[in-house]
């Protein structure tokens, strides 16, 4: 699905990205470019940052 249509972002790419270390929605517009254009999709993009982030803690929690 695209989440940033004014850059052609998918919810794919945004994911990729943050399990590669993006830690922010600034980081993320750096790297692919979300959010720069009309904005409309920063709330989204930043929700799909936190997802990412509370899967890799919800892993690492299970290892330790």
């Amino acid at each position: 699905m695209y989440i940033c249509i004014c850059n052609a972002v998918t919810e794919r790419q945004l994911k990729e990205c943050a399990r590669s270390g993006a830690k922010s929605l600034d980081e993320l517009a750096f790297q692919l470019g979300v959010g720069t254009a009309c904005g409309r999709c920063r709330e989204c993009a930043s929700g799909v940052l936190r997802e990412v982030h509370a899967e890799c803690e919800c892993g690492l929690a299970a290892l330790e």
